[in-house]
């Protein structure tokens, strides 16, 4: 009902849903002209195919980091530390669009030290508290901390803070992507009301 309501500008389905929801199920009911966060299977598939006017939002976040502190990806070694739906897929195919050197690491992979330790760039979106340590980052290493737990009542990042001393730069946990990533959600609506609504 709601896609198909003419007042409604853009849909946001907020995750996780109860287990026995088919959440991809429902995502795909959000059609491409309300898809702010670009969920459904064909939004997320014309983002890969470089077919989207606007990006998954937490993609916007990192773009708008890079670029607001002159930080280059080319010739870069880029680590990304887990393939998760909200973070590290769209940032993946986002890598991959723009041709950077990049490697996933989740929770397969023996020993991520020893690809962390050689990253320029690590964007980490896991959800687990301080995953990175000091110990496993090079000094001068650009570190974005897209991911966050709550623990004991305080939200963490995968990065341990010890580690940001080490980094040229940091976004940290908290106020750091997460709310770049909601301005982005934002910027996403106006640009397809922009482009669907009050273009014509």
């Amino acid at each position: 009902k709601l896609a198909d309501n003419d007042s409604v500008s853009g849909i946001v389905v907020q995750l996780p849903l109860p287990k026995n929801f088919n959440y991809q199920e429902i995502l795909n009911l959000i059609p491409v002209k309300k898809d702010v966060d670009m969920l459904s299977e064909l939004s997320f598939q014309n983002f890969s195919d470089g077919k989207s006017n606007i990006f998954p939002p937490v993609v916007g976040a990192v773009k708008y980091i890079f670029a607001e502190n002159k930080i280059g990806i080319k010739n870069k070694k880029i680590v990304l530390i887990g393939k998760g739906r909200l973070v590290g897929k769209p940032l993946s195919v986002w890598l991959t669009n723009n041709k950077s050197d990049f490697y996933i690491v989740d929770r397969k992979t023996e020993n991520p030290a020893v690809f962390t330790k050689e990253a320029d760039i690590i964007i980490s979106g896991v959800g687990s508290s301080c995953l990175i340590k000091e110990e496993m980052v090079k000094d001068g290493v650009v570190l974005i901390d897209a991911g966050s737990a709550s623990e004991e009542g305080e939200v963490k990042g995968d990065i341990d803070k010890k580690a940001y001393k080490k980094a040229s730069f940091v976004a940290p946990v908290p106020n750091g992507v997460g709310p770049i990533t909601v301005a982005c959600l934002i910027d996403n609506l106006l640009e397809i009301c922009y482009h669907y609504k009050w273009k014509g």
